[in-house]
Parts: structure tokens; sequence; C-alpha cells
């Protein structure tokens, strides 16, 4: 029942949509999502999609849309106040609009005086991390909420650079990795992650823990659009500020999406979420192997492996009796954990 009468609203929302303005979403199709359906639920995920469009530098634009409807008293609390992490050194983040969906029918569509950029708490790691917060204010059951983000940069690396789009060009240049969480803390109806990459660019790629339905497409000519994208002459391009997601023209497209997705089930002491819960791995590197040399060969450049006298003494003395290898690897992990406490502070550039 859910997956069919959803579907109209499914391919609207799917689609490189939405300006500075929120899209209007019908009222009676919200109202299909009701708290009957999902006794478990504080809320339920409508859709959740994103859209990656990767540069030949390496760089990445990309466009994140959410919309959740409230189920509960305890959801409408839990998200009164949505918050985007980022790190300034490796991305940068522009909220393009929020808006309020009531159970009324009425829309409001929010003004960026409710967005809000201010440093992350932190705890150990002072690395300089942000977040940008929508503020709805009071919300109610019955009511829901949208999310149309921009981002461009990366995710797993630090950077400094001159303040424009090459600061954001990962260390790595000209290569591209991702890793796409598939699981959920609540029932999500469908979650899309689509990427444009360059046509030189070779992906390598694994679906982790589970399946999803996917496609790939090179892309020749705008024309071309209405394969891979189901043509309605009422959805606008996406005008983020210095990109328009509708044209990836010469990309080769790839799209992942799973439906129905359902809280991922926890037991007391299991494996991490990520260890055991559906997820996709991205990487344009052929191998591990090309990415870990790489890396080597970045810090002993930069002479991250140099060592003094009193630290070979240091290290000879807690090895001391050690006759293996692995021997040697088993004391040094635990002196490090049980003798030194990390406060990870920036140092940097080669950081």
């Amino acid at each position: 029942m859910k997956t069919k009468n959803l579907l109209a609203f499914l391919i609207f929302i799917a689609l490189p949509a939405a300006g500075i303005q929120a899209q209007i979403v019908p009222a009676d199709i919200l109202k299909k999502i009701t708290e009957k359906d999902y006794p478990k639920a504080d809320v339920v995920v409508a859709y959740d999609s994103m859209i990656v469009d990767v540069q030949e530098t390496g760089l990445t634009y990309v466009r994140l849309r959410k919309l959740t409807k409230i189920l509960t008293t305890a959801g409408a609390v839990q998200n009164n106040v949505v918050k985007f992490d980022y790190d300034p050194l490796s991305a940068g983040v522009k909220i393009l609009s929020a808006a309020i969906y009531r159970k009324n029918g009425t829309v409001e569509t929010l003004d960026s005086s409710r967005f809000i950029d201010y440093p992350a708490p932190a705890r150990a790691i002072y690395w300089g991390a942000r977040q940008i917060a929508v503020n709805f204010g009071r919300l109610e059951p019955g009511d829901a909420i949208e999310t149309v983000v921009f981002r461009k940069g990366f995710t797993y690396a630090l950077l400094q650079n001159p303040d424009d789009d090459d600061k954001f060009i990962p260390p790595m240049k000209g290569h591209f990795y991702d890793i796409v969480e598939f699981w959920s803390e609540v029932p999500v109806l469908e979650k899309v992650y689509r990427l444009y990459l360059p046509p030189k660019m070779e992906l390598q790629y694994e679906f982790y823990n589970g399946a999803a339905t996917s496609f790939n497409h090179f892309m020749t000519d705008e024309k071309t659009e209405s394969v891979f994208v189901e043509p309605t002459k009422s959805i606008k391009a996406v005008k983020s500020p210095t990109h328009n997601f509708l044209h990836p023209k010469g990309k080769k497209i790839y799209q992942w999406k799973m439906s129905d997705i359902k809280p991922f089930p926890r037991e007391r002491n299991m494996a991490a979420l990520s260890d055991v819960a559906p997820k996709l791995l991205l990487s344009t590197t052929k191998t591990w192997y090309e990415k870990a040399v790489w890396f080597y060969n970045v810090n002993e450049d930069y002479g991250s492996f140099e060592f003094d006298k009193e630290i070979k003494d240091k290290t000879d003395e807690i090895l001391k009796g050690a006759k293996t290898e692995m021997d040697s690897v088993s004391v040094l992990t635990h002196w490090v954990a049980e003798e030194i406490r990390y406060s990870g502070i920036s140092m940097g550039p080669g950081e």
C-alpha cells in the first residue's frame, strides 16, 4: 500500500528539483503517512535524496533533499531544530530552502534568518568543525518538514588552501571516494543516491549487507535527460550557488535506490552498524593498495615518520621481550591505548 499510494509523490520529489523556494507537496499525499501505518515511529522520512556531481579535479557538488513527516509529539520535539555537520577545511554548506507543510494544508517557507551557522560542540577533537541548523520552531504531529541543502567539497580528509573552490579539491587530486549509509533509525519510504562522474574516471563500487536497485548510463547531451529522469513540466532546475544539477552534460550517471527502509534492529554488544547494516562504498582508485601507497608517500615526503633518539629508546624499552612482529604490534598498541590521551588540534598545512 505504501509504495503504490506514494509512487507519484516519490517520482515528483525524486527529480532534481527545488530552487530557493521549496516545492509544494500535496497535503493529501502526506496524509497517507499515518501513525496507524507506523505505530512505533515518531517520524517517517518520505524521501531522502543525494545527488553528487564530480568534477575532473575530484571536487564535488552535492544536492541533498529530505522530507520528513512528524507523527508524534516526541517526533516534533526531536525535529524542531535540524542540524548539518561540516568541516570548513574540506566542505562548504548552504541551505537552499526549508519549509513546513502544516497538517491543515498550509505551507510555510522559512526565511534565511532561521538558518544558523555556528562552531560545533567538541570533545577531544578540536578541528574547527561547524554546524548549520534550521530552526523550524514549534511543530505538531501531522506536520512535515523539508530541507534542500547544497554542499561542495569532500568528506574524508583535511585540506588548507586559498579561500575558493580549489580549497575543496581532495588531497588525492583527480579522485573521488564516498561512503553512503542505506540504514536508518527511522522508517524511510525511499532513499536515492545519484552520481555524475567525468567519463575519464573509472568507478569501483560495492554494496554491502543488503541490496539496492541500481543503473548506470552515459549522458552525451542534454536531450538524453529523459533516459534516466521522468520528464515533468512542473520541475525546474536546481540553481545552486555555483552549480546546476539538471544538466550534467558528458557525464556517466550511476544511481542506487532502496525503498521501504525499516529501522535497523540493534542487539546487545552488537558490531558497529557500519559493519553490519546496508552501505555503499565507492572509489575511483583501482585498489586499496593504490590509495595506501599514495597516503604513505604523502607522510614520507612530509617527514611524518622521522624520529629522534628519545623516541627510539622509549620504543626499544616498550618492545623488550617481543619476539615476533605481531608481538610488537600488540605491545605497542596496548601501550599507546593505555598511556596516551589524545586531544586533536589543528596543526596547519601538512597535518
